[in-house]
């Protein structure tokens, strides 16, 4: 089957809505299919072959799958999705597809022009993040569109968001939950802690606790912070931030005087591993401002468990509906300093046993692979 992915954030990026779609596309191709990814062209790059190259040191190799980089216009500066509707109408019509795939919300506006079935992938219940109307508008034409035949299924990240769109209206039997994944191959060759730590530069006998992530506000960085200035026996790593959010961060850790917080900055999305086998504990954190916490999947969850490190991290519903506690992970009541410094403890007493990780590890590789995750979407289409 030929499958087309439409996406209208630019590539090459490593945000972690652009490394979803890439191992997403990349997983339907490892099943089989012929993929396509739709996708505009970020503008630093001055041709398609040069953006194709800055993708290939970002996610390694070949990618798997081809890539049609269509135009994308702004109006009054601004819009600039609805400015890539023809680029892409035209660009399916160049490249005709069996199925199309997209998580944008403004795609469902204009993929029933294109003549293909499609899935609609939803990441959130406000569709819209800046208006209240316009995120009404499309949840409403989002839930008409599901009751038509041209939108096949409705893909939700979490069974949290999946009951959300039932209530919103979408049919049951057109819902398919499913959690974000992981690329095993990433993991397919584990460096033990010293020989990551060499490559990496860091020297000293100290335990580690890693983070990898977003610095938003709404993270919970200054809870590592704090959690850094009462566990003064560890080192902390905190691994991603723009350099606006590295920045503040480093200008908070020096006026903690805090010497063990480490900020390496971002890296690109292969290297990850690297940083996560370096770790004895491996810290998950949000805290309930972030907007879509209620409902979401983080791949960082998915990544942590098949790098066989213990993780720690905040018990949120969807994080519940993935991890055991106790089992599998060591979780603690979000938003709670004294009960995150318990678990970041725990885990640190407890990293040389090989339990714990051996479960998170054996779940993953089960149940939350990209091809896994591909595979449940497209049998649900058979149902």
């Amino acid at each position: 089957m030929k499958i087309g992915y439409v996406h209208s954030r630019a590539f090459p990026a490593v945000d972690a809505n652009v490394v979803q779609v890439v191992q997403m596309c990349r997983a339907f191709a490892s099943l089989g299919h012929r993929v396509t990814l739709f996708i505009p062209r970020r503008e630093e790059f001055a041709s398609d072959s040069d953006a194709m190259a800055r993708a290939r040191e970002l996610f390694g190799d070949a990618l798997g799958f081809e890539v049609v980089f269509v135009p994308r216009r702004k109006f009054f500066g601004r819009l600039e999705v609805l400015g890539s509707v023809r680029g892409t109408l035209n660009a399916i019509r160049e490249h005709p597809q069996d199925l199309i795939y997209s998580r944008n919300p403004w795609s469902v506006a204009f993929l029933p022009r294109s003549g293909t079935p499609f899935i609609w992938e939803a990441h959130e219940e406000q569709v819209h993040k800046r208006s209240a109307f316009l995120g009404g508008l499309l949840r409403n034409l989002i839930v008409r569109t599901s009751r038509k035949s041209q939108m096949v299924k409705l893909v939700a990240i979490s069974e949290a968001l999946a009951e959300v769109w039932e209530k919103f209206g979408v049919p049951k039997e057109k819902l398919v939950a499913a959690h974000d994944a992981v690329d095993l191959a990433m993991f397919a060759k584990p460096l033990e802690r010293s020989a990551a730590r060499l490559q990496l530069g860091i020297a000293g006998s100290k335990q580690i606790v890693v983070y990898t992530g977003a610095l938003k506000s709404d993270r919970g960085i200054e809870m590592i912070l704090e959690s850094a200035r009462r566990i003064c026996e560890a080192e902390f790593y905190v691994v991603g931030g723009s350099e606006e959010e590295l920045a503040h961060w480093i200008r908070e850790a020096e006026k903690m005087n805090l010497q063990n917080v480490h900020f390496p900055g971002r890296v690109a999305h292969r290297d990850i591993p690297l940083w996560l086998s370096a770790a004895d504990v491996l810290l998950m954190m949000w805290t309930w401002r972030v907007p879509t916490i209620r409902v979401c999947s983080p791949m960082k969850l998915f990544e942590y468990m098949a790098a066989s490190r213990v993780i720690v991290g905040p018990a949120f519903p969807t994080v519940l509906e993935v991890l055991d506690e106790g089992r599998d992970a060591i979780l603690f009541k979000p938003d709670d300093m004294n009960e995150m410094e318990r678990a970041l403890r725990e885990g640190l007493k407890v990293s040389d046993d090989p339990l714990m990780p051996a479960r998170a590890l054996d779940k993953v590789s089960r149940d939350y692979t990209w091809e896994a995750r591909c595979r449940k979407i497209l049998d649900s289409l058979k149902r």
